[in-house]
């Protein structure tokens, strides 16, 4: 019916235009135009009494269910424990042992330095201890000597055969020759020192590792020469048994509350697509890391990588098993995005409509509404949200709201196959074409084809 109504608008154009034309067209126009008014009013008439044809609805049953609690944060995989060796001696480096990518175990000999200046300041040290002992027996030689002239010249004053005078000055030479000894014995002890600290210098030009695991990178080639005087130079780098690994992840502060020490996780790396990784929460830092206002604590995850799948440095994306909620109401999260188009003539006549459909009063604390067929209409039912897994949410009703466990909640509206809505929608098309046929000397041009390979028909009905 409302496809007509251009056409009969576009003749009663016309021929009004031809009545003009004759002596008595004013008559004639007060006649056509009477009629044109009373078939459109009739045609708004018929439009507003007739009874919409019903709407088809895509839904499923509301079902109860355990809702799994999840954290989900990315990090990389960490060895356990690194080490990195130094060198403590400068020197030229005589050969390298190991290379990257091999397997150590604790005491085995990584690196060993040229060792001919440091055997030379050994001899030299030890040949220093020798003459400080020399010189400690010379000391002892002078003390005995100053003891017995002291003796001698006690004896004699005694008898009044030695002045007093003589008696202090073999004093004073016993104890000038104590503080020789004691000196020499001093020197000793350095020349100790100094062999020890030798010999400590010697046994740093072989390096070993300090502990089993494998050599992750190699800095050094044999014939490189290495000063360790300002820096410690980095020689290798050790990760400790990779069958242990660590995932270092940093998760976001709304979900930091539920991660606890011994809760599982499961990951995934690009490296093995389609595999998940079992892991499970060590520890939860306390310290924030905030980067751009972005507040993040980082959660550490014992890995078992027995199967030497993993290797450090690997990206992985986590999902941490937070809780389980049991026996709660899950809805779709589709269905907390419906909300059913509105009805011709809804909203826009001041609050006058045609529509069947049963709205429920909002509760004033409700944040999302579900949408349930009862009766063929669709009835909204104010919920509160909870948790989600990403394709289910748990939902409560609030209060005086009724949401019986198996109710059909709306997904979708049902589309043909065209991918239009079912008869008593209007179709988007229908507004340019009557638009196009309200002016005949209007051009019209084609639209191009849908998806579906069907073409606008406007450029048919157009002025002939």
């Amino acid at each position: 019916m409302q496809n007509d109504m251009p056409d009969a608008a576009q003749k009663a154009e016309e021929l009004s235009r031809l009545i003009h034309k004759s002596k008595s067209g004013k008559k004639w126009r007060w006649i056509i135009g009477g009629i044109v008014l009373a078939a459109i009013a009739a045609a708004v008439f018929l439009k507003l009494t007739a009874e919409p044809e019903p709407r088809a609805w895509v839904t499923e049953p509301i079902k109860r269910g355990d809702l799994q609690l999840t954290a989900t944060a990315t990090g990389d995989l960490k060895p356990k424990r690194t080490v990195t060796i130094g060198a403590e001696t400068s020197g030229q480096i005589l050969s390298v042992e190991v290379k990257a990518n091999d397997t150590v175990s604790k005491g085995q000999v990584l690196l060993r330095f040229d060792t001919e200046a440091l055997d030379n300041k050994l001899l030299q040290a030890n040949a220093a201890l020798a003459s400080a002992r020399a010189n400690v027996r010379g000391a002892q030689a002078s003390l005995e000597a100053a003891t017995l002239e002291h003796e001698r010249t006690a004896t004699l004053a005694e008898k009044d055969m030695a002045s007093r005078s003589a008696l202090d000055q073999r004093r004073a030479e016993k104890l000038r020759a104590l503080a020789t000894l004691e000196a020499n014995r001093a020197s000793v002890a350095r020349a100790q020192a100094e062999v020890a600290a030798a010999k400590t210098q010697l046994s740093k030009a072989t390096i070993t590792s300090p502990i089993d695991g494998v050599v992750m990178t190699q800095n050094v080639e044999g014939g490189n020469t290495v000063a360790s005087t300002l820096q410690t130079p980095e020689l290798f780098v050790l990760a400790e048994d990779l069958s242990q690994m660590e995932l270092h992840i940093e998760v976001d502060e709304a979900d930091i509350g539920l991660v606890e020490p011994g809760q599982p996780a499961t990951f995934n790396v690009d490296a093995w697509p389609g595999r998940a990784f079992e892991a499970e929460v060590s520890t939860v830092s306390l310290s924030p890391t905030v980067e751009q206002n972005v507040v993040t604590y980082t959660v550490e995850l014992s890995v078992d990588n027995s199967e030497r799948l993993l290797r450090p440095g690997m990206t992985a994306t986590a999902t941490i098993t937070t809780g389980t909620n049991e026996n709660v109401l899950l809805a779709p999260n589709a269905a907390l995005r419906f909300s059913p188009p509105s009805e011709d003539g809804a909203e826009k006549s001041g609050g006058f409509s045609l529509s069947r459909r049963r709205p429920s009063p909002r509760a004033a604390k409700a944040a999302k509404s579900l949408w349930v067929l009862r009766d063929g209409e669709p009835t909204e039912v104010p919920v509160n949200i909870g948790p989600s897994d990403g394709r289910f949410t748990e939902v409560t009703p609030t209060e005086g709201a009724q949401l019986e466990d198996g109710a059909p909640i709306i997904l979708r509206e049902q589309k043909n196959k065209k991918g239009a809505p079912t008869p008593g929608s209007k179709k988007p098309s229908q507004a340019s074409k009557t638009s196009d046929s309200e002016d005949p000397k209007k051009p019209t041009r084609p639209t191009k084809k849908t998806a579906e390979g069907d073409e606008n028909g406007a450029q048919d009905r157009g002025p002939k």
